[in-house]
């Protein structure tokens, strides 16, 4: 059932909650306890933020509920006086008189989250340039210098010096609390729609709570932003290469011993032989004559026999290594603010939305992967990691499908050792190939690696060293 702390009680007193600036009418029909979680939640963020300060208990209180209940309770609520600490109901007061304090209660308002955020920017902010503690005792030493008709009407003229400093604090306060609270939210919804998007409508941001959290906004700002600008760059590429893909790699047809009959054609494979036309087998009616001619003509390739063919399939290997999270560069100039992976993990994502591409992620090693997974990438890739460009190799030796193609993008890769090579070379699959280099500073070296070689004799090898010769790459590739 939970219990409430009366306002003269020893618990009430000894919980520090006599220095509230709050009645208890602000926990309306619920008991302090309900509240408690979220208030111990912003007081443990500074110990997880490594801040050399901690709110007291009071503090966090008020700063929570003051964020998290409707404004009209807070401010109904808020103490005509507080001799216990008067510096603080101040703060308080002067807070909720602040407009975009007012503004800014209508977004967090029953919203724990925002409230526990709101209230660890704003304490954090206010305990960086005011030492409340330190100033409650000459506050109070002035305030009770005064009469109590002037202690109710307390202005800048009674204790100017204070009231101009707690004033500047509170203010530097609020707005710090409202950025943070905009900046966060506005983020937390993009992000949320691409992860939708980009996994189908399928939800999944579960896995999305530690990169995306309270604690890596406040701690790690520029990290954060990092990971909400790789979702939002990879949505707007998914949805941009979802119509931009070639539709000829939609009907582009591969003839085939496999696949469904697509015709009549002469024959180019023994494998053939079971679809040799019946008029064409009709030779073996005619005796010995006729079974020798029809040899002939197995052997000279001249029957006519049933066409196979079967649809392209694309195969896409994206490089996850961290210098695909850094943005297209040359030199030490930034040529383009777009991060490389966010881009490749867009065609990669629309190729298999559109013509159900397998996608497959790597570094050292090569995974397949699903949509919820590469989101999930991109919310945790580090800028640390090589790449190894055998498991790929390996993969599509694997594979083997001569009707799919396989397309690799990277922006820098190892040598491939020389067994496997040769087995890639075996296996006849450089032609089907092709390789999107994003170039990165050490990018012109692979250009000179033996398997990079065996492909540019194909000519599947796209240099693309901004975002326009990428898509322009994605045509070139995507085409018969």
């Amino acid at each position: 059932m939970g219990y409430f702390i009366e306002s003269k009680s020893d618990a009430y007193f000894k919980s520090g909650l006599a220095k509230s600036a709050f009645h208890d009418k602000i926990y309306e029909s619920l008991p302090l306890d309900y509240y408690l979680p979220s208030i111990i939640s912003t007081q443990r963020m500074f110990l997880a933020l490594n801040e050399r300060f901690h709110p007291k208990f009071y503090q966090a209180h008020d700063a929570f509920l003051m964020h998290y209940k409707p404004y009209d309770i807070v401010y109904q609520s808020l103490k005509k006086s507080n001799k216990a600490a008067p510096l603080w109901r101040l703060v308080i007061e002067r807070a909720l008189r602040d407009q975009q304090f007012l503004d800014l209660n209508k977004i967090t308002a029953n919203s724990t989250e925002l409230s526990i955020l709101a209230a660890t920017r704003f304490l954090r902010t206010l305990l960086r340039e005011l030492d409340v503690e330190k100033l409650q005792q000459q506050y109070k030493d002035a305030f009770n210098t005064l009469s109590r008709q002037q202690q109710r009407t307390l202005t800048q003229q009674s204790a100017d010096w204070l009231i101009q400093l707690v004033d500047e604090a509170t203010r530097n306060a609020v707005r710090s609390a409202v950025e943070s609270v905009q900046e966060y939210r506005e983020a937390k919804e993009s992000v949320e729609e691409a992860v939708s998007v980009l996994g189908g409508g399928r939800g999944g941001t579960s896995f999305s709570k530690e990169a995306l959290s309270i604690i890596r906004f406040l701690d790690s700002p520029d990290e954060f932003r990092k990971r909400v600008k790789l979702l939002k760059y990879a949505k707007l590429y998914f949805t941009k290469f979802l119509t931009a893909v070639p539709t000829s790699i939609v009907h582009e047809q591969i003839i085939s011993v496999y696949g469904g009959v697509n015709g009549v054609a002469r024959m180019f494979s023994e494998k053939q032989i079971p679809d040799i036309l019946p008029s064409e087998l009709a030779l073996t009616k005619l005796g010995e004559a006729g079974r020798a001619l029809l040899a002939v003509k197995i052997a000279q390739k001249q029957l006519m026999t049933y066409q196979r063919s079967a649809s392209v399939k694309p195969v896409v290997f994206v490089d996850k290594s961290g210098s695909m999270a850094e943005p297209y560069e040359r030199s030490f100039y930034v040529l383009d603010d777009t991060p490389k992976i966010a881009v490749a993990s867009g065609l990669a994502l629309a190729l298999h939305r559109k013509l159900n591409a397998d996608v497959y992620l790597f570094d050292t090693d090569v995974e397949k992967v699903s949509p919820a997974k590469i989101v999930e990438t991109l919310l945790k890739i580090d800028a640390d990691g090589g790449t190894d460009i055998d498991p790929v190799l390996e993969e599509i030796v694997r594979i083997g499908k001569t009707e799919y193609i396989y397309i690799i993008i990277s922006d820098g890769i190892t040598e491939a050792s020389r067994g496997i090579l040769e087995e890639f070379k075996k296996s006849g699959l450089a032609k089907r190939t092709r390789l999107i280099l994003v170039p990165g500073l050490t990018s012109s070296l692979v250009l000179e690696y033996s398997w990079v070689q065996l492909l540019r004799e194909h000519g599947n090898v796209q240099y693309a060293r901004d975002v326009a010769e990428f898509e322009q790459a994605v045509k070139r590739v995507s085409s018969p």
